[in-house]
Order: C-alpha cells, then sequence, then structure tokens
C-alpha cells in the first residue's frame, strides 16, 4: 500500500483529486479521492475517460473546492448504483 498524502504536493488540498484503484491509498484525505476499478490486464479499460465529464465540469466551473463536488459525485454514483440507473450523456458531456 502507497499511503499518498496531498499535504505533500505544495498545492491547497481543496484543489486536489487523487484518482485511485485502491481506496487505502488516499485515506490521508479521503475526501479527495475518487476510487476507480483496477485497469491491470483490461485492454478495454475506460475508468479515467469515464471521468472526463466530471473533471470538466470542475475546470469550467472553477469549483472553488473539489471535496464537496466529489462527496456529491460519490452520493450520485451511490444512488444511482442502488436504482440500476448509472450512466452518462454525451449529449451534455455530464453525468447524469
Amino acid at each position: 500500500m502507497i499511503l499518498k498524502d496531498l499535504s505533500k504536493v505544495g498545492r491547497p488540498i481543496e484543489k486536489c483529486i487523487i484518482i485511485d484503484n485502491i481506496a487505502d491509498n488516499f485515506l490521508l484525505q479521503r475526501d479527495n479521492g475518487i476510487f476507480i476499478r483496477s485497469w491491470y490486464d483490461d485492454p478495454y479499460d475506460t475508468e479515467l475517460k469515464d471521468l472526463i465529464p466530471l473533471l470538466k465540469q470542475i475546470v469550467l466551473l472553477q469549483i472553488p473546492d473539489v471535496r464537496k463536488t466529489l462527496k456529491d459525485y460519490r452520493d450520485q454514483m451511490s444512488r444511482m448504483i442502488a436504482e440500476g440507473t448509472l450512466g452518462y450523456s454525451p449529449d451534455k458531456d455530464q453525468i447524469v
């Protein structure tokens, strides 16, 4: 396990995101993390590509603190998984 510590990056923590396939790696700044499935041995992996709408909105809307947005994202994903409605809207270039 590689425990990642955003305080060592030298940038405002509210502007940093950790994207990792091991949730324990962002335990120190859990609110800054996005957990993705492992991509090893998966030639069809699209995990990072699937995050483009979220990351693009964070930049375009100049989100002052990514932690709130990431919490909302995680909550939305959990709801959609529970409802069986998880999907993306390419027309809107955002998560639906």
